[in-house]
């Protein structure tokens, strides 16, 4: 199985990521894309960012209608 990982802040999810994904989907031939939402994004240290649970719903909307993508909760579960 072929898994890409999409990382990111997605502060907010925008077009400009699915059509990455969607890019990266295809041309790599994936089977599977994990977009996997910063916890605390450290190259936003001293900016305003939307609360995790708010980003992850975000996304989660964003990829409901691709069986091929999904959400991992990984890094905003794990300290730091």
């Amino acid at each position: 199985m072929r898994v890409g990982i999409l990382g990111g802040t997605f502060d907010p999810i925008h077009l400009g990521h699915l059509v990455l994904a969607q890019e990266a989907s295809w041309q790599l031939r994936l089977d599977r894309l994990l977009f996997i939402p910063a916890g605390t994004p450290w190259r936003k240290a001293g900016r305003r960012v939307s609360e995790a649970h708010h980003r992850l719903e975000m996304v989660r909307l964003a990829v409901a209608d691709r069986e091929d993508w999904a959400l991992s909760t990984v890094e905003v579960e794990r300290s730091g």
